[in-house]
């Protein structure tokens, strides 16, 4: 089952139509589970516009806007409220005070995380690598090894907290191993066991549609 909504299933060549058909019956309910939650979880895509009542997500969490008429810029995340206090009017000049917030403090949470997992490469020589975030359409985050820098998503703040640690030690491990081969799981899963669950969830909860 894919974020998309598709639905794929393998099956060994000569298997018969009736198992197949039996099998699909069976696990109706769970599909169709998913298939809401697939519609509830995708607030990966990009919002047009940050208005009061309108939502967001903030590191797994969905929160609700509420944009207040103030005499200067701020926003406070508190609960599940994101409050947002400008002395704007136009919209475009209040999504543009949202994107420049949410693109400094998810910077400061990836540099956090940064912080804790870094010390697992250190050992092996690896230098302190900067963090870029950017908006990436096909990615969560990529490592360029010449200028030594991490680039993560934009949109990877909206994930939740397991999912930020697995994208960004994926990007620290490509320091020590450019590509995804055996050494690169290898390490990978001696310091984080269940990554491939954080993939997955990180695959299944949200679309890259931005």
């Amino acid at each position: 089952m894919f974020p998309s909504g598709e639905i794929k299933l393998s099956a060994p060549v000569g298997t018969p139509s009736d198992w197949i058909i039996e099998y699909l019956n069976d696990k109706t309910s769970w599909i169709e589970e998913k298939m809401d939650l697939f519609v509830q979880t995708r607030a990966i895509e990009k919002e047009e516009h940050f208005v009061s009542g309108s939502s967001t997500r903030i590191l797994g969490r969905q929160l609700t806007i509420q944009v207040h008429n103030a005499h200067r810029k701020q926003i406070i995340r508190e609960d599940s409220v994101l409050h947002i206090y400008t002395p704007e009017t136009d919209q475009l000049a209040i999504d543009r005070q949202v994107n420049n917030w949410w693109q400094k403090s998810s910077k400061e949470y990836f540099q956090d995380i940064l912080n804790c997992l870094y010390p697992i490469v250190e050992k092996h020589g690896i230098e302190y690598p900067d963090i870029c975030v950017k908006k990436m359409r096909t990615l969560w985050g990529s490592c360029s090894r010449n200028s030594h820098k991490i680039n993560l998503n934009f949109y990877l703040y909206k994930a939740s907290v397991p999912c930020v640690e697995y994208v960004i030690l994926h990007e620290l491990t490509h320091f020590l191993y450019p590509h995804h081969d055996k050494d690169f799981y290898d390490f990978l899963t001696i310091h984080m066991p269940d990554w491939q669950y954080r993939k997955q969830q990180l695959d299944f909860e949200f679309v890259l549609g931005i």
